[in-house]
Parts: structure tokens; sequence; C-alpha cells
């Protein structure tokens, strides 16, 4: 049931990103007039917050406000993953805010920690409202302002975080691509525009469904444009190839936090444009084929193919250049270009399985087709979470581990600065100096590869079989739909114990090598409480999978109903 809204109806919708803007403002006027220096709890406080005030609003159906609104499980889902990710990346990003386990050096001994400030915890409060909005957007304007909502703080977080000219080289290379992506999205944008005459998502769907001739012909000249200029800037989102060259170096010249930040939150980003894009074309699941117009068609034949070449090409390519990585971040950059391509493919498929449904001759064929189909969105959704979780509890591990220990003797001279974690070689021998940091990391490693029953094998399990139920009575043809998903669930698998080389790396440097230097495990508490939790969420959702499964399945069925 689809409810429409009042004003002070609409407002009361955004109320959880209303709770974050206010929260951003008391951090930034707080700091230049009041002296507050305590960012990040005025963050966390803001996001719980958000929380409670998500949670008070409706949990069942659709509700579309002016604006361009829509509240339903899809845009719940969402938004609820932005606030618990917001969340543990906050306890990341505190530093030592909260009093550290460990003894701190003396001050002027080069060895003491800088604490957030009350900007950053400002603009990582701005980027969670942006994302959020962008999940509740109906519009594309409204699409496109949360969006940049989230490019912008982002590049300022890597420009604040750090400042030596490894950190500034990596704030300049995203925010010239963001740039770059961004113009990408907005041409896209216009061009739909075009198509619909409105900027509104459910028009631009009904008349790309349209069946009169001039709407087809003017729609089908459009959607190549339209199709290839918002695969390209979500690609850049997710780190996909070919707009994945960035990472590696971004990831190594910004702090680990902030690599967590831009391993997670712009994947959601890029996630929530292909999925509203898609929706456009999707057939309601009891329509006849005469209620499908040629653009619609169009769009879903262009739009699967070039969504499954980009899954296959951006895991092989990310999982190759991974094998080929010493340092630590960097492979966990490259990591985070495979898992790009493994969200891909759900989106492919969800994709292929709409495009059957509108090849297909009757309403019983079509319900059929989705219904195997929807499998794919969903499974993208769960599998953003899983991994999202492990990504951002291995970061957290490697702030909280903070530094090595040098290799200095009192009396030898003046103690060396402090060198942060950076190659695999750095974790050699934790297992014995810290077994607590070492099961937690191994245990999102092994997530991340997909070894059962953990979270990431669900996710890849998912994916495989939705892929592979494509088509699903049809004859296996050489160029068939079908043998296009059958051939990647293969490469699925196969990059998957590709990836399986490079995290049982970092396990066995863990567990079967002597520590040389060791570490100083002085990220601070904070990062070490995410670490933890982030370690009992996953331990949480493999015990019982049951509840994420069925959200993520409510979430994927709603974008099918989106734009009716």
């Amino acid at each position: 049931m689809t409810s429409h809204m009042s004003s002070l109806q609409s407002f009361l919708l955004l109320a959880p990103e209303i709770v974050l803007v206010a929260a951003a403002l008391v951090a930034f006027l707080g700091s230049a007039f009041a002296g507050l220096r305590s960012g990040w709890a005025v963050a966390l406080v803001g996001i719980v917050t958000a929380m409670l005030v998500a949670g008070g609003q409706p949990a069942e159906g659709t509700w579309v406000a002016s604006g361009g609104i829509r509240i339903d499980a899809f845009s719940a889902y969402i938004r609820w993953t932005v606030l618990a990710l917001g969340a543990i990346l906050a306890l990341v990003q505190a530093g030592d805010l909260f009093r550290s386990a460990v003894t701190r050096g003396t001050p002027g001994s080069g060895d003491r920690h800088v604490t957030g400030t009350c900007e950053e915890a400002g603009t990582f409060l701005i980027l969670l409202a942006g994302l959020s909005l962008a999940a509740v957007a109906d519009d594309l304007v409204l699409l496109f302002v949360g969006l940049e909502l989230v490019s912008i703080p982002t590049y300022i977080l890597l420009a604040l975080k750090r400042t030596d000219a490894h950190g500034q080289e990596a704030s300049l290379k995203y925010f010239f691509l963001s740039l770059v992506a961004s113009s990408l999205f907005l041409y896209a944008a216009v061009c739909l525009y075009g198509i619909g005459g409105s900027t509104n998502l459910a028009v631009i769907g009904a008349r790309l469904r349209s069946t009169a001739d001039p709407v087809v012909s003017m729609a089908t000249v459009l959607l190549p444009v339209a199709i290839g200029m918002t695969m390209a800037g979500a690609a850049f989102r997710l780190a996909a190839a070919p707009m994945h060259f960035y990472a590696p170096d971004v990831y190594e010249g910004t702090s680990p936090s902030n690599a967590a930040l831009l391993s997670t939150l712009p994947k959601v980003a890029g996630i929530v444009v292909l999925a509203r894009v898609l929706a456009l074309a999707i057939l309601p699941a009891d329509a006849e084929q005469s209620a499908v117009g040629g653009a619609a068609a169009a769009h879903l034949s262009l739009f699967w193919p070039l969504a499954a070449i980009l899954a296959a090409v951006t895991m092989t390519v990310g999982n190759v250049m991974a094998l080929l990585q010493r340092n630590l971040r960097r492979l966990l950059a490259c990591s985070s270009i495979a898992h790009a391509g493994y969200l891909l493919v759900g989106i492919a498929t969800a994709a292929a399985a709409a495009s059957a449904q509108a090849d297909s001759s009757g309403p019983g064929a079509a319900d059929t087709s989705w219904t195997l189909g929807l499998g794919g969105l969903s499974a993208t959704l769960f599998y953003l979470a899983t991994y999202a979780l492990a990504t951002a509890g291995i970061f957290a591990a490697i702030t909280y581990l903070g530094h090595r220990w040098p290799e200095w003797t009192a009396g030898s001279g003046p103690r060396p600065p402090r060198e942060e974690i950076a190659t695999v070689d750095d974790l050699d021998g934790l297992s014995s100096t810290n077994p607590v940091a070492a099961f937690a990391i191994a245990l999102f490693l092994l997530s991340l590869a997909g070894i059962p029953p953990l979270p990431g094998f669900w996710g890849k399990l998912s994916l495989a079989t939705s892929a592979l139920e494509v088509d699903w009575n049809a004859a296996i043809t050489f160029g068939s739909r079908r043998a296009w998903f059958v051939s990647l669930a293969v490469m699925l698998v196969l990059n998957a114990a590709i990836a399986a080389a490079y995290y049982l790396r970092i396990i066995a440097a863990m567990y079967f090598r002597t520590a040389k230097r060791g570490v100083q495990a002085d990220g601070g508490l904070a990062a070490g409480v995410a670490m933890l939790l982030c370690t009992a969420l996953v331990l949480v959702v493999t015990l019982q999978p049951r509840g994420l499964f069925e959200s993520a399945s409510r979430a994927g069925a709603a974008i099918e109903k989106s734009h009716r």
C-alpha cells in the first residue's frame, strides 16, 4: 500500500537526516564558539539519536512525500545500514577520544596521539545524512544532492585527516575523480529527464514503459548514453573497473580510518544509484506483455550485459591485483575492488531477470522470471551488509593496533618517529602478542573469503544461486542469457578461490610466523571497541543469518514496486 503524506508529515519522515545535520551543526558551532573538543562524542550521540528516531517511523508499506521522498523497505534497509556503519566508523575515526588501554608516551617524546577534531566529526555526519538522503530519494535532483553530500565531505575528510604529502595526494586524486564521476551522473540525469520530461523517478519509469512510438523513439536514442554514464559514475563510487585505478594509491595515502570509510559508504551510494536506475524499467509482476514499451525492454537489454561484464572484469582485476600486493592497505583496496565485482553480480542478475520478464508472453511467466531474479538484488543487499561489516572490522583492528615498536634502545639517541602498520609482514606473530586482535582479523578475513558458515559464505552463495536461476528453464546455448549467468557464477566461485590465497596469507603471517618487532596497540580504545563490536555482529549473523536475509529480501522486493 502506498500512502501520500502532507508537508509536515514529509518533514517528519526526514527526521533521522535532520538529526544528523543538527548534530553536525552542534559539532561545528560548538568548536567555533564554545571550545568543544569532543566532536566524535557528539557524532555518536547524533547517530544513536537518529537510530531511535528511525525506529519510530512506519515499518510497513510505502510512504511517498512531497519533495521526491519515498520511504519503503529498500530505503529503510539502506538507512539502517548507513546508521549502523556510521556508528562503527565514528568509533574508528575517534582515535583516542576515550582513554587508551595502553600507556602513552610523555608530551614532547614524539609519541603523543592527536585526537580527531569537531570539524572532522561534523563533516562525517553530513556525509551520513547525504547518503541516507540518497536512499530515500525518489527524484533525480534529490538523488544528485544526496550523492554530492557524500562526495564533498569524503574528500574534505581525506584532506583533514592527513596533512602530509601522501595524504594531500590522496585527497586531490579523489577530489578530481569525484568531479568526473559527478559530471557523468549529472549527464545521465539530464538524459533521463529528457526521456521522462520530469525529474520524478516514478514519472520517468512510466514514460520508459510507455508504448507510444514518439516516446519509444526518443528514449531508445538517449538510453545508451544514460545507462553508460550512470554505470561509469556508479563504478567510481564502487571502485569498479575501469574506474578502480585510484583506490590503491588513495587507500595507501590516507589513514586507516578513512580507508575504512572509502571501502564501505561510497559503495552503498553506488548500489543505491544502480538499483534506482534499474527499477525505472521493471515491469510490475502482474502486468501483461503488452504493457512493456520498447524503451523499457531496451533499457534492460542494455543494462544487464554491461553490468555482467563489469562484474566479471572487476572481480578478476581486483583479485589478481591483490595477489601482487605486500602493502596491507593496497591489498585491502584491491580486495575492495573485487568485492565491487561481487556486488555487481546481483545487480546484473536482477536486470536480466527483469529483462526475461519483459520478454515473456504472459503474466504467469513474468511472475516466475521475476521471482527467481529478485534474489539477485536481495543477495546484493545482503552481501553489501556482510562485506561492509567485515571490512570496517578489519580497518578498526588496524587502527587499534596503530604502530610498530621502533627499533630503538634508550640511550642510543633520539627516539625515531612512529611507523604505522603498513605491510603484511608487520602482522607477523600477532596471535602471540595480541590474540584478540588476531582472532578478530582472522574472522573478518575468513568471512570476506566466503568460508562457511560465516556471513560472507551465505552472501556469495546467494549471489551465485541467483545468477544460476536466470532463465532457469532455458537451454544453455552459446551467447544465451543463461550461458552468460552460468559463466558469471563460475567466475564468482573461481575468484573467491583466488581471493582465499591472499586472505590466508595474512592469517598465516599472524599465526605461523614469529613476531619481529610487534605492534604497540596505541590506536585508542574507541577503535578497539569498534573491532569488538564488528566481531560480535559477525558472530551473530553467522549464528542467525535469517533476520538479515529477510530484511534484504523485503528491500529487494520494494525496488520492484518503487517506480510503478
